[in-house]
């Protein structure tokens, strides 16, 4: 097929073909390029060797440069490029790359049929390998060419296969030829391979391709569609195409086979389709399995299979020898090596503890699939996190998706294998409403035989129901821990019972497990008030940063909410940004409203402290007026009055002072005397009433307002 020749093999691409269709990997490609262009070849240059996963489009560069160098006239003349693709397993010593590069002279020179044979000479002898490399020398001397050689796997092929003797050659021959150059790929980092190739990587320059951006992602997308008979508004479907580099973690070979099967589905055939490109794959994802050490093995096992990030802790739990779990640090040091070969991606965290992951995101679509059966929910891991991913920041979009979904089962042209799949895989996503499942399952019923019904989730309706009105009657009576408990026994929950969930466990104080649920059923449309609820759980667990995330959505969608709901999610802002000098001024703002609400105490508390840091005292009165300050908390009155005395509001602090009946004069009598001594200019003598028992803690407040030259005052007192 002409899709998997683009996909596999892009050796076997025309040459139009492929420079046309090349808009990734640009820069890498210009920079290489601009070396090769303006290196004369007179002394050894540098060699390169780019590095990433298969898929990440390293064939396809490699043959972007030899096409180049050959379309380049300055070039041509005298520079020979040859590509060895992936597949040169003739390569098994040093000696094979000579009779390997002769066998091209015979094809690629004018006088060539001879090159090769002329090895019969000496074969035999014991510096066969020397006399093949001069013959490669002297046949480029003749001809005045200088050999490029764009050599894919290069690591695997090539290096690990050549024994000690060849490695200190070849390396000697990097270090002193100018005839010969190496541009190489290779899918295993710098430090894999024996122990006699490791030491050629200091000859290379290391080049890492990592995964397509979103903006490259979408380039690529673009010239795709160009000869594409079905088209799709890019513009429209942006966060699509994001969630395309996403899932795939930037492999080109991914995002293709993405866009071209999934997105173009309508009757369940390109999940059909999929099934036969993992057919053809299957060889070599299974070759690749099973080079593995057999640990290896089992813990790629586990990591496939867990889709998701797992810890070396968990993968351990999931293997064990004679009965026991293998210990950890069996796990790391096996994990180093799959993570040197990448196959596995090692994830920091803000612990010591990282996380790993399968690297390349088809190979672990093709063992979930290739490994889990039909009953097993591991199989459509990846089709429910496309779909999450695809629709999920958009309730109205997955609704409407479903209602199509349910529409093609109904016309009976829905393929059975892939309604299936498509079924166990809707029913996973937690933002789909209970009666949307029902139906799905209803209708592909409708289209499946007997015997392949059994593979469809397990729905019994009336149960749930009757779950349901339970768990609702127990909500209504403020039995949270009862809801809660009959709510969990519900295996495929859908929208409604996560929310339930979510109300249950957050009005209990068990915050974790409010925010778990919540966030499953969470996307852009969600409501102000579950923003709210999400808000107030983060904040109780004293995570600001998403707390403040919540809140701010939720206070976009404020016509949702009433009055108090928008009162109550300001003074969490409030209360956030008050320990935030980068929200300053958010939260002045925010303080500046709060002079016209009705007493809240706790916000009006953090609003003046706000007001009279930024001297907004006029909006900082209007909110003291409010308080009822004989009855508040003294400390907080305390820290009030040092606020504005720092603020040099000694008037505003005196009249706080006198209001009422006097009687905060008494309570907070070290504080009123070091006003006292702050305004002595105006009022000589009232400080001088206060007894000496005062003098140290009055001392330290005015230590703690004006500075260290506070601590030697005299208050002239004079000795007992």
């Amino acid at each position: 097929m002409e899709f998997e020749a683009k996909l596999y093999n892009p050796a076997a691409q025309p040459e139009d073909f492929l420079i046309e269709h090349f808009v990734v990997r640009t820069k890498v490609f210009e920079r290489i390029f601009e070396d090769i262009r303006t290196g004369t070849m007179e002394h050894p240059e540098q060699h390169y060797l780019v590095q990433g996963q298969r898929g990440m489009g390293k064939t396809t560069l490699l043959l972007r440069l030899k096409y180049e160098i050959e379309r380049t006239a300055e070039l041509n003349e005298w520079m020979l490029p040859i590509f060895f693709n992936e597949e040169s397993y003739d390569l098994t010593s040093l000696s094979s790359l000579w009779e390997k590069l002769l066998k091209y002279f015979d094809r690629l020179l004018p006088d060539g049929g001879h090159y090769y044979n002329a090895t019969d000479k000496f074969m035999g002898s014991n510096d066969y390998e020397q006399k093949c490399f001069n013959l490669v020398t002297d046949t480029l001397h003749k001809h005045k060419k200088k050999l490029i050689i764009l050599f894919d796997n290069f690591g695997e092929l090539f290096l690990d296969n050549l024994n000690e003797r060849d490695s200190h050659r070849f390396r000697e021959i990097l270090m002193t030829s100018a005839d010969i150059r190496i541009i190489a790929g290779s899918a295993v980092v710098l430090e894999s391979g024996n122990d006699y190739a490791a030491p050629f990587f200091d000859f290379f320059k290391i080049i890492n391709l990592e995964g397509l951006s979103k903006d490259e992602t979408l380039e690529l997308i673009k010239k795709l569609q160009e000869k594409s008979a079905k088209k799709i508004d890019l513009k429209a479907n942006k966060a699509k195409i994001d969630t395309l580099a996403i899932l795939s973690g930037g492999v080109i070979r991914t995002i293709m086979m993405l866009y071209e099967i999934l997105l173009n589905d309508t009757d369940g055939s390109a999940l059909k389709d999929l099934e036969s490109i993992l057919d053809k794959v299957t060889p070599l994802y299974k070759h690749r399995m099973e080079d593995l050490k057999p640990q290896q093995r089992r813990i790629m096992d586990v990591i496939g299979k867990n889709w998701d990030a797992i810890s070396v802790k968990d993968i351990s739990k999931n293997i064990r020898e004679n009965g026991k779990a293998v210990p950890s640090k069996t796990i790391s040091a096996q994990l180093q090596e799959l993570v040197k070969n990448n196959l596995v991606e090692k994830r920091g965290t803000s612990t010591k503890n990282n996380f790993y992951i399968v690297k390349e995101r088809f190979f672990n679509i093709w063992y979930l699939m290739r490994h889990g059966d039909k009953t097993s929910q591991c199989k459509v891991k990846w089709l429910t996190r496309f779909l999450e991913m695809w629709y999920g920041d958009n309730g109205k979009e997955i609704h409407s998706f479903i209602e199509q979904h349910i529409s093609l089962l109904k016309s009976g042209a829905y393929i059975p294998s892939s309604a299936i799949l498509m079924a166990n895989a809707l029913a996973a996503i937690p933002q789909i409403k209970f009666e949307s499942l029902i139906s799905i399952v209803e209708e592909t019923e409708k289209i499946l035989a007997d015997s392949d019904r059994k593979y469809l989730p397990k729905f019994n309706r009336k149960l749930i129901v009757e779950t349901l009105g339970k768990a609702l009657k127990y909500m209504r009576e403020k039995e949270f821990k009862k809801t809660y408990e009959l709510l969990e026994t519900i295996e495929f929950k859908g929208k409604e019972i996560y929310e339930g969930l979510g109300v249950a466990y957050f009005s209990c104080g068990d915050y974790n497990k409010a925010i778990e649920n919540m966030e499953k059923i969470y996307s852009s449309e969600s409501s102000a008030n579950l923003n709210l609820d999400l808000a107030t759980a983060y904040q109780q667990l004293k995570i600001d940063n998403k707390a403040l995330y919540y809140v701010n959505i939720a206070l976009k969608k404020q016509n949702e909410l009433d009055i108090d709901q928008i009162k109550f999610a300001k003074g969490i802002k409030i209360d956030i940004c008050f320990v935030k000098p980068e929200l300053n001024e958010e939260c002045t703002a925010l303080a500046i409203e709060t002079t016209d609400w009705e007493y809240t105490p706790a916000t009006h508390e953090l609003a003046l402290y706000q007001l009279i840091n930024e001297r907004h005292f006029k909006e900082a009165i209007k909110i003291i007026e409010k308080l009822d300050i004989y009855n508040e908390n003294a400390d907080a009155i305390n820290d009030i009055l040092m606020l504005l005395m720092r603020q040099k509001q000694n008037h505003l602090s005196l009249n706080l002072f006198k209001a009422g009946d006097g009687s905060l004069i008494d309570r907070l009598k070290p504080t009123y005397y070091a006003l006292m001594y702050l305004m002595k200019g105006e009022l000589p003598d009232e400080y001088l009433k206060m007894g000496k028992e005062l003098e140290e803690p009055v001392r330290d407040i005015l230590k703690s307002i004006g500075g260290d030259e506070a601590t030697n005052i005299d208050f002239g007192f004079g000795s007992n």
